[in-house]
């Protein structure tokens, strides 16, 4: 990103830093951006036995809503560059909307209340109530560059983050990166606004689909929902240093 290379570039012409200890706490709102959804299931169990499936639903642009975030962050400036640990929650909720979705093969299942019949290879649309997801948080672990000046402070940072949510989502790896700067308004005391990106995978288990015809029960195996979140966020607040 040009705004990282521009930071590094002024560090060479900044004023010498001290190394120092600091703690932000901060609050904003979360953006996400539309996100493609898959459901899979890998099996099916025809009375009661197991045979191979390889069902697939494809979600187009599922949009989520905006939320309000809180987070702290705890880190060591050892002059220029630094490192630190940053929690924050995450609540993408999804709204209520008519999406498209596509399928390998005949889907033909009640979803929402509604019946919904997808021929393989048709796109369709499916109407879908608000969703409620449980408030979730990020882990990250962060890299960060700052251009001490004696005044306001400019800062960029980069690292892995993890997703941490309750039992019925899976959260995985993904990164966050962002920038922002500091305004001191006291010795140990210092107002900041930065922008943050986070990009993190997240799957969960639906429940099955199953049914039964002229005496021959059917289900399917595990179905598994995974998305990639990507989020854009805009936070403010109060850092002290030690």
């Amino acid at each position: 990103m040009r705004w990282i290379g521009a930071t590094l570039v002024a560090v060479g012409t900044a004023m010498p830093a001290q190394a120092q200890t600091f703690v932000d706490l901060f609050a904003g709102k979360s953006f996400p951006q539309r996100s493609a959804t898959t459901l899979t299931a890998a099996e099916a169990r025809i009375n009661d036995t197991v045979i191979p499936a390889e069902v697939r639903v494809d979600v187009e642009r599922l949009r989520l809503s905006n939320s309000t975030i809180f987070g702290a962050r705890v880190g060591h400036w050892f002059d220029w560059f630094g490192i630190a640990a940053d929690a924050s929650t995450l609540d993408p909720d999804v709204k209520r909307q008519t999406i498209r979705a596509t399928a390998n093969v005949r889907f033909d299942e009640e979803v929402f209340g509604e019946e919904v019949v997808i021929d393989p290879g048709r796109s369709v649309a499916v109407d879908i109530p608000r969703v409620t997801i449980p408030t979730t948080a990020t882990f990250a672990a962060l890299a960060m560059v700052r251009v001490p000046r004696g005044g306001v402070e400019p800062y960029a940072f980069a690292g892995p983050v993890y997703l941490v949510t309750d039992s019925d989502i899976s959260g995985d790896w993904g990164v966050r990166a962002g920038g922002g700067a500091k305004l001191p308004i006291g010795r140990r005391v210092a107002l900041f606004g930065e922008y943050r990106y986070t990009r993190v995978a997240a799957s969960a288990v639906a429940g099955r689909v199953g049914g039964e015809a002229r005496g021959v029960t059917g289900t399917t195996g595990d179905i598994r929902v995974d998305a990639t979140l990507r989020n854009h966020s805009a936070v403010g607040g109060v850092s002290f240093a030690f």
